[in-house]
């Protein structure tokens, strides 16, 4: 976990929100959701989805940290449902960013993620991108149905990589999502982001 702790950008106070995803830290995005939280982005390490997982959610254990949530985007949303899994009930919430997850039974799965869908008890929002290309056209259906405790939002004017494309829009989606979690209300594809 010393390499994991390495590079660590922490921004804001409040409850602990661990971000893992590429080019977070220090961010647009990484800045506007530390307005509500305290925001540990720890993403830059490359380490396999589990590993990543076992060490973000042992770091949280060892610093003491309670109620966390997870957010995990693109290639490292496997790494924040491993670290959600670990965590167990330390773990609020799971916010997963445009992620790339094996839904299809016949999809490959190295990192044995497929399980984590529905064994993760905390509850998960995932935010996909109306601009995204990289998801396949049912993926909100896809997502809803695959993942237990879930919900899935749209962000309109977003690609790939929402948290660059719209900050603000994600700390507020993110944000109120690790707010309320399972009280969440919004319905799949009914929630458009200006």
């Amino acid at each position: 976990m010393a390499g994991f702790a390495a590079g660590l950008v922490e921004l804001g106070t409040g409850r602990p929100a661990i971000v893992l995803g590429r080019g977070f830290a220090s961010s647009p995005a990484h800045r506007a959701l530390a307005q509500r939280f305290r925001v540990i982005a720890a993403g830059d390490a490359r380490l396999a989805p589990r590993v990543l997982g076992e060490a973000a959610a042992g770091w949280a254990a060892d610093e003491g940290l309670e109620a966390v949530g997870f957010v995990g985007a693109g290639d490292d949303a496997a790494a924040a449902l491993w670290a959600a899994s670990t965590a167990g009930d330390r773990a609020s919430a799971v916010v997963l960013v445009s992620p790339r997850l094996p839904l299809d039974d016949s999809a490959d799965d190295p990192a044995g993620v497929r399980r984590l869908l529905t064994e993760v008890k905390a509850p998960k929002a995932v935010l996909l991108g109306t601009l995204d290309r990289t998801q396949p056209r049912d993926a909100a259906a896809n997502y809803r149905t695959r993942l237990s405790r879930s919900n899935v939002v749209l962000v309109f004017g977003a690609g790939a990589d929402i948290a660059a494309d719209r900050p603000d829009a994600f700390a507020r989606v993110a944000g109120d999502f690790l707010d309320r979690q399972a009280r969440f209300a919004f319905m799949t594809e009914t929630l458009a982001l200006e």
